[in-house]
C-alpha cells in the first residue's frame, strides 16, 4: 500500500501497546492470556473477562447448561464501538476463577462479557474496576472487589466511588511495586 494509506489506516484503527500476561485458571489445568494497555494495576484486578466467541467459552459450554442456556438470552453482539461503549455491561459468571499471578491464594473470578472483543488483544482482559470506568461499572453491578492501586499522592489510598481514576500517579496496594 502506498504511505499515504498506511499513515491514514495506523491513525484510523490506532495502535494499543501492552503486556499479555497468564492466569492459571484454578481448576484446570491451563491458562488465560489476557492483554492488558495497563499492567501497572495488576495488583487491583478483581474479575477476568472473556470474549463470548473465546475459546475458553466453548470448553465451558460442554458441562454447563445454565452457562449455555444465559447466553442464548443475553446478546453481547454489538454493530459498533460507540454501541459497545454505552451498552450496559453484562456478564456471566462461570464457574471458574483465575490464580492471581502475584498474590499468593487469590482467586479471581472469570466472566464472560459483552464488552470484550475477541479481535483485540487475546480476547480476555483483567478487570480493574478502581482505574477503569468500565470496570467499575462492572464491577458495581456484580459486587466485585475494588481495589485502588494508583494514586496521585504516594503512599496514600484513595477512594473510588462514582469515578474511576485513571491519571498518573504512585503505585499503592501494590507490594513490591509500591511508590
Amino acid at each position: 500500500w502506498p504511505d499515504k494509506v498506511k499513515i491514514m489506516q495506523k491513525n484510523w484503527i490506532g495502535k494499543s501497546t501492552g503486556a499479555q500476561i497468564n492466569f492459571k485458571i484454578c481448576e484446570l489445568k491451563s491458562t488465560i492470556k489476557v492483554f492488558s494497555t495497563r499492567p501497572d494495576t495488576l495488583f487491583g484486578a478483581s474479575f477476568i473477562a472473556i470474549s463470548p466467541e473465546h475459546p475458553f467459552v466453548q470448553i465451558i459450554k460442554k458441562n454447563n447448561n445454565r452457562i449455555n442456556k444465559q447466553l442464548k438470552n443475553v446478546s453481547f453482539h454489538t454493530t459498533s464501538e460507540i454501541e459497545l461503549e454505552r451498552a450496559e455491561k453484562v456478564g456471566i459468571k462461570t464457574p471458574y476463577n483465575a490464580q492471581h499471578p502475584f498474590i499468593k491464594n487469590k482467586k479471581i473470578p472469570i466472566y464472560i462479557a459483552n464488552f470484550v472483543l475477541m479481535d483485540y488483544g487475546t480476547g480476555a482482559v483483567f478487570g480493574c474496576p478502581a482505574h477503569d470506568q468500565r470496570d467499575l461499572e462492572f464491577a458495581k453491578k456484580y459486587d466485585l472487589e475494588i481495589i485502588p492501586v494508583v494514586s496521585r499522592i504516594k503512599n496514600k489510598t484513595i477512594d473510588i466511588i462514582d469515578e474511576a481514576f485513571v491519571d498518573d500517579g504512585y503505585l499503592i496496594n501494590s507490594e513490591f511495586l509500591n511508590g
